[in-house]
């Protein structure tokens, strides 16, 4: 990938927020409830960024 793409890439994720509102940095779903993509809702978009953001770091190696 070109680098260019990758700052393009990375600006993008840094539209989204970094933590969940109510749950901080813990934005993986619990285990013992219904299997969910998140914390809550509100912890989506930072688990999709976390989730986006090391798979570019192993695309960089």
């Amino acid at each position: 990938m070109d680098p260019q793409d990758y700052r393009a890439i990375e600006a993008a994720l840094s539209q989204l927020p970094s933590q969940c509102r109510y749950h901080g940095d813990k934005t993986d779903p619990p285990a013992d409830l219904i299997r969910r993509e998140a914390c809550c809702d509100t912890g989506v978009p930072a688990r999709r960024r976390r989730i986006a953001e090391e798979a570019l770091a192993r695309q960089r190696r």
